[in-house]
């Protein structure tokens, strides 16, 4: 685990150079940030590369240009349009919540 000094200083290199950023305006430091972090760091890794993935698609990384996307009503919805090829579906989450599917 990283001391506070590194936590600060990773998050401060992120907001400079991560172009996601760019143009953010924070009434709060990386330091306040930090302070108010729990002990115990959850990771997030599948939501993590998701977010990751679309966010490059829909900054430029679409193949055609733009990213072909449509809601789901279903988890099974979804899965059936991702196999189809579809590049994005939105699924609401307290549709998904209620449907309680478990897909």
């Amino acid at each position: 685990m990283s001391t506070r000094e590194q936590q600060i200083a990773a998050l401060e290199k992120d907001w400079a150079e991560n172009p996601r950023w760019k143009g953010v305006k924070r009434g709060y430091s990386a330091a306040d940030v930090v302070r108010l972090r729990g002990s115990l760091q959850p990771e997030y890794t599948l939501a993590q590369r998701g977010a990751k993935v679309l966010w490059d698609k829909v900054n430029g990384g679409a193949k055609k240009g733009y990213v072909n996307a449509f809601g789901a009503i279903t988890a099974g919805q979804a899965m059936q349009q991702a196999k189809a090829g579809l590049e994005a579906v939105y699924l609401s989450g307290w549709q998904v919540a209620a449907d309680g599917n478990t897909s």
